[in-house]
Formats: structure tokens, sequence, C-alpha cells
């Protein structure tokens, strides 16, 4: 119902408008409405209602154009990065047990392959599908509390799980938008990430404002930068890693970014010298935004021009308050609320959560309950009512029995001009439990300075949160969304150290 109303909107109020646009294709609303449709009538050829169709495809505006399709035909859709390989991707088929599938014709065989008979519309020919507008009038599509969309979690810290989400969720994360980003309609809105992942809910929240989204193929610094130019993009949504190489791109100052106002950027921390950065060489206002799958996407944002106060642990990020419709609580390990000032777990709740984990009720048990969704985030509320996350559960070392935040090493390492990112993991200990380990990417290979890191260690942080060991990276790894995949640092800090311990001895 929701995904129907955004479309019938926007053909209602300016046909012609433009609705999405990637490098090869500007789609109106007319367009959109049509391809939608006759999308919706091939699947329901191959499909009943309730069904799971498989989404595998780079970026492009039929993917969008796919996900309208699903909810108008009442089908679920399950998008799946095509980077996975086809031992995770085959999981994946096997879970949720496709009816048809929506792919780029490259991976037609793949499927084949690893699921045989399953019918492949190629989303290249959406466009050239025949209108069967008398055949589809009347049917049902999605209603509210349908499914419509399972995205699969980045898996930073394990196997992915099929985040459930329903049509109200949809709506909910829509409005929320609306009244806490403010988007006029026909703003140009730049969707540099993945359309699989669940950032995808930012382009539809632009395309309920009216809005026009630009679909950028795959992120380089240089073609974003060309994209912002030439579609006059006015909002986008990128991670401080694009951020960072936008700006260390040569062609910035020959670039027209006049049109660029408001730069939204979440999934990692953004460091103060490199906001400081952006505002003066981008020109724009940024605004953080605070979201996880699970709880339909956005659900805290801090506006432009708020001002904060100190952190209550260095490196800690203040994330703003809840936007429209969310709720949010810290707890304590005995699940009970905590004062203000005193550092928790996150926990959201609201009409935008998943309805589950799909078929994984004890995920689903561990995450959600009461009505409250567990981020597994460490965090705590101001006294003025802002939220600052400090960690990641998962994330957090014990050394010792005492706790330590690798946001508050991060912090200190960054304050290095040699030094472009950095994460901290524990490294198993015999002697302390666990201790922190910094990988470090400099900002030139032969500026990676063991002695000067350490000693801004041991000048801004306590003797038992210094890192024991720090470990030069070309980059530190990150999945599309901008997460650091921790899961691999750890594995490579135990394997290099182990085997420098053993070729020592």
């Amino acid at each position: 119902m929701w995904l129907n109303h955004v479309v019938r909107r926007g053909l209602d109020r300016d046909p012609d408008a433009l609705a999405l646009r990637d490098a090869r294709r500007d789609v109106s609303w007319r367009e959109l409405h049509r391809d939608v449709r006759a999308l919706a009538c091939r699947l329901r050829h191959d499909t009943l209602p309730g069904s799971r169709v498989l989404v595998l495809s780079g970026n492009c505006v039929e993917v969008l154009e796919t996900y309208f399709a699903c909810a108008a035909a009442g089908l679920v859709a399950v998008p799946v990065n095509p980077a996975l390989t086809d031992p995770e991707i085959g999981a994946i088929m096997e879970s949720v047990e496709p009816s048809a599938a929506v792919a780029e014709a490259g991976f037609a065989a793949r499927l084949g392959g690893l699921y045989p008979g399953l019918p492949v519309t190629d989303v290249a020919t959406i466009p050239e599908l025949p209108d069967e507008d008398a055949e589809f009038a009347g049917e049902p599509g999605s209603g509210m509390a349908d499914p419509v969309l399972i995205l699969h979690t980045s898996a930073t810290t394990g196997r992915a799980k099929g985040v459930v989400v329903d049509q109200r969720s949809l709506q909910i994360n829509a409005l929320s938008w609306l009244a806490d980003v403010r988007p006029a309609p026909g703003t140009a809105f730049l969707n540099a990430g993945p359309l699989f992942h669940g950032s995808v809910v930012i382009a539809l929240d632009h395309l309920a404002a009216g809005g026009t989204v630009c679909v950028l193929d795959r992120f380089t610094p240089q073609g974003c930068l060309a994209a912002l130019e030439r579609w006059e993009v006015e909002h986008a949504f990128l991670v401080p890693s694009m951020v960072r190489l936008l700006l260390q791109t040569r062609s910035l100052a020959g670039t027209d970014l006049s049109r660029l106002r408001l730069l939204l950027h979440g999934a990692a921390p953004m460091p103060g010298e490199l906001a400081r950065e952006a505002r003066e060489r981008l020109g724009v206002e940024l605004q953080t935004i605070f979201g996880i799958t699970e709880g339909g996407g956005p659900v805290l944002t801090l506006r432009p021009g708020t001002a904060v106060g100190e952190p209550p642990v260095p490196g800690a990020v203040c994330v703003g308050v809840p936007m429209l419709g969310a709720g949010l609580r810290v707890t304590g390990e005995d699940g009970c609320e905590v004062p203000a000032g005193t550092i928790g777990e996150l926990q959201v709740s609201g009409d935008g959560l998943m309805q589950t984990y799909w078929k994984n009720p004890e995920a689903t048990d561990d995450v959600l309950r009461d009505g409250w969704l567990n981020t597994h985030d460490l965090g705590c509320v101001d006294a003025a009512g802002r939220v600052w996350v400090v960690d990641r559960r998962n994330d957090l070392i014990l050394r010792g029995g005492q706790n330590v935040y690798p946001a508050e090493i991060e912090h200190v390492l960054r304050q290095s001009p040699d030094v472009a990112d950095v994460v901290v993991v524990p490294l198993p200990s015999d002697l302390w439990g666990q201790t922190p380990v910094a990988f470090v990417q400099p900002v030139e290979a032969d500026r990676f300075d063991e002695t000067e890191l350490l000693q801004l260690c041991v000048d801004g942080l306590a003797p038992y949160k210094r890192p024991t060991h720090f470990l030069p990276v070309e980059r530190i790894p990150r999945n599309p969304a901008g997460k650091a995949l921790r899961t691999r640092l750890r594995e490579t800090a135990h394997q290099t150290l182990t085997a420098d311990r053993e070729h020592t001895a």
C-alpha cells in the first residue's frame, strides 16, 4: 500500500517530473508507474502472492523499480550483494526459497546453477516489458503489515541474517525523514551506497518526498564528484570514508558543487577534523544519521548547527535525538534503564522495527523483546537528552577486568596527521584476557611511525588502554556500507601476531 501510494502520488502530482536517474536512464514518474506495473505483471505470472523474489544486480534505477513492483504484486523482494560467493548466495536462496529472480543478464547462468528452474527476468529489460494494465487492474498488492523486503545484515560480526521489513516500517521511516531532514519536493538526492543494503530506505524516503533519486552505479571519488555536478545534486548520503576520499581528489577544486546543500552521513563515526574540512571545502551542512537495518533504517539524528558539549568518553559520537516515531532508552546489564550519563546498551522502539529475522527465532529473541530492539551499541544520554554512541558491545575490550572502548583509542590515534584511518580490535591475552591492537592506515606508506603512535597513546591514555601492537595496512577493510570489518581484522591480528611469535621463537 505505502510504496504503491508513493508512486501514485508522484504520478498525480507531476507525471513528467524526474523520479529516478542513473548513467543510462532518466525515469519520470509516468515511466516509473508503467515499469512497476509491467514488472509486477511479469512476476505475477511466475509466482504466487507472498513469494520471495531474489534481486541480484549492481546499482541501477531498475533495482528500485523492482522493489516497487514486488510490493505492487504482493511479493517480497530479497536483495543480494552481487559480490557474495556462490556458497553465500546459495545459502540465502536455500533459506528464502525464491519463486523468481530479477537479475543482471550475467548472473542468470549463475543463478541457474545454484537454483535450477528459477524464472529470471533480466533487469535491463524492465523498460521493454509489455504493459498489461488491464490484466493487473484490481489485483491486491502488499498490505501495511505484509513483508515487502528481506534485507540481509552486513555481517560484520558473523553470518548475515535476513531482516523482514513490512510496508508500515517504510512508511514510518519516510514520515520521520520528512519531519527531521525536510527534503523539499523535487530535491535531487544522490544514492552512492549499494541498493541491496538497508540504507536503501533513504532513497525511498526521498521518493516519498517527491524528490529525484540519482543512482551512482558504484562509488569512486571521481565518479561521485562528476555525478554531484552533472545531476546538480542537493542532498547526498555518504559514509565518512567516502567523504575523506572526495576531499583527497585533485579534481575537487574544479568541480561545481554549488547546488549541494546537505551532506548526510552515517555508518561510522565522522572525526571532527574531517567534518570541519567537509563543511569548508564542500560548502555544505552536515547532518548525522544513526540507523540500524533491524530498526527500519534511520532512528536518531543530529541536525546541522546543533551545539553539543564534551563527549562522555573521548571518541564518543553524538547522534542527536530520536527521530519522529522512534523511542530510545539506555539499559544496564540487568535490562533496567540507567540514569542519564551512565553508559549502557542503546535500545530503540517504534512501528519501524523489523518483524523478525527470517527463519531465525533465536536471533530475533536475542534483540527484540517487549517492543524494544537492542542495538548492541554502547552509549548514554546526556543531560540535554542527546544520545552519544561509545562503541559496539561486541567491540568492547575487557583488559584485566577493565572496560576499554576502541573508539577512545581511535580518537587519540586520529590526532596524528600521518593517520588516514584506524580501527582498534581485541587480541586474546593469557595475562590480561584481552589486549588492544591498532590497525593503522597511514596517509602515505612511508609515514607509519610506531614510536610516534605509541607516544600519542602514552600522552592521552591510561596505561591499560594503550595498544600493545600497531599494525600498518594499506587500507582499512570496510563493507559496502562503510563499516569496518572488525571480525576480519581480529582474525588478521591473531594470525599475524601468532606468526610473529612463532618466527621469533
